[in-house]
């Protein structure tokens, strides 16, 4: 098991295409319980309003993920409510919930992302994009398919 302090050296660091991010607990260091990872959306091309966003929808019907804004907006789906979260909104994604964000601001947005149980985390090291080789394209969504009944909408 890990330290219980994380400091700001600590961590691992990942990319994630143009995002970045960094898991500060592992699901594997709190017996499953949960984990918690940093997460940088980066600032996205200008996006035409009239046209509806690609939140990237999607659900894990045996994980809660809780999203913390720490700078930033975003444009976060829960369920079919669009909602538009700044500095120091939290969301709290209950399983089985349809959720996505696109980040429409021009600017990135800092998250810290929770997930409960802990263990959807490892796919973000495991299907990084800064690796050599990369992964599979569609490596990530068929893992977490698989071992976190997860549903990916198209």
């Amino acid at each position: 098991m890990s330290s219980p302090l994380v400091r700001a050296s600590d961590g691992v660091a990942f990319e994630d295409g143009p995002d970045r991010g960094r898991v500060l607990v592992f699901g594997a260091d709190t017996g499953g319980q949960h984990s918690l990872m940093e997460y940088r959306v980066a600032a996205s091309e200008a996006v035409d309003q009239t046209d509806l966003p690609n939140f990237g929808a999607h659900r894990h019907d045996d994980i809660e993920e809780t999203f913390l804004v720490r700078s930033g907006t975003l444009r976060f789906l829960l369920g079919e409510e669009e909602l538009d979260l700044t500095a120091g909104d939290l969301v709290r994604v209950p399983p089985g919930t349809r959720h996505g964000y696109v980040n429409l601001s021009g600017e990135p947005v800092d998250l810290l992302v929770a997930f409960h149980p802990g263990g959807f985390e490892t796919l973000f090291i495991t299907h990084r994009s800064d690796q050599s080789p990369p992964p599979e394209p569609n490596g990530f969504v068929e893992e977490a398919r698989r071992r976190f009944a997860s549903v990916f909408e198209d």
